[in-house]
């Protein structure tokens, strides 16, 4: 498996290895809606996409996130903004994190 260094916890970690969680989190999903300023959406879709990296999904399974209707935030930014558009920024961030492109 691959391991990657993450600055912000001073240690690599191995990807598809779920962390540890924290003894006070009370393990409820909750959602809210935030208004947004201008980026913002990038921004979000950027930490998405990294979120799944981190759990060793690939380049084309990140894409249906996007392309998925069921997945509604992540599949109005594909409205919004194109399969282009998506496609460029997961091969951005699958490089920013070091790894190579994979069709899987």
């Amino acid at each position: 498996m691959n391991s990657i260094p993450l600055p912000m916890l001073d240690q690599p970690i191995d990807l598809g290895v779920p962390l540890p969680a924290h003894e006070e989190d009370p393990y409820e999903l909750v959602g809210m809606v935030i208004p947004g300023a201008e980026g913002q959406t990038e921004a979000m879709a950027q930490a998405l996409i990294e979120e799944f990296i981190l759990l060793g999904w690939k380049e084309k399974q990140l894409m249906t996130l996007f392309t998925s209707p069921l997945y509604l935030g992540t599949h109005r930014i594909y409205q919004e903004k194109g399969a282009a558009w998506v496609q460029a920024l997961i091969h951005d961030v699958y490089t920013q994190w070091g790894l190579h492109s994979s069709p899987k």
